[in-house]
Order: structure tokens, then sequence, then C-alpha cells
């Protein structure tokens, strides 16, 4: 069984075919798949944390990581020149990977 194997949002099928790329502003390129059961469409990110996000990941987590290591909310704004909607809708969609990172990191540092 593979873990990270994408599968139909829709119907769960692990039968797709590669329909398109598309290019993204920061990303590269990601694939739009073809389900062969239901004949959806979808991308790579659909129904996924990255889904809709339009900022590096790497951008996402040093705004992040800074305000978990004490910097404040306003600050992070200026600091990061992001807005203060962003920024905490960033923190309610990461703060529970960002837990999980965090241990897998503490496991495997020592």
């Amino acid at each position: 069984m593979e873990l990270l194997q994408i599968k139909c949002p829709t119907c769960q099928s692990a039968v797709l075919q590669s329909h398109t790329t598309y290019a993204t502003q920061h990303h590269g390129r990601r694939i739009i798949y073809k389900c062969a059961s239901c004949l959806d469409y979808f991308s790579e990110t659909k129904k996924t944390l990255m889904a809709g996000v339009k900022t590096p990941v790497s951008v996402i987590w040093h705004v992040v990581k800074a305000r978990t290591e004490g910097m404040g909310f306003n600050a992070a704004a200026r600091t990061f020149e992001k807005a203060k909607n962003t920024i905490l809708a960033w923190e309610r969609k990461f703060s529970d990977l960002y837990r999980v990172l965090f241990l897998y990191a503490l496991v495997h540092e020592f």
C-alpha cells in the first residue's frame, strides 16, 4: 500500500489518467488528473491542505514559525508584509499540521 497514492476525491478510485498540466506562480507545474471510474477532472491539490494556497509554502512556514516562537500578530503582519486575515487563516489551517511536524522533527532529531 502506497501512503501518498493519489486517489480521486469524488469516488476514491486509484485508476487515474494524467490529463494536462498547468503552471502555478510559485509552485511550478501541477497535473490535472482524470478519473477513469467517474470521469471527474481534478488537480493534485484538490481537497488537501494546499488547495487554494497561492503563497509559497516557505513563506507560510516562516510566518507560522515566527508566530509560534513569540512574534506578535501585528509584528508578523508588518514583517512579512501579509494581511492579518491571511496570517490568521494560515494559523487556523496549518496549526494541527505544525504540531505533527514538530513532533516528527523531535523524534528524528535524536
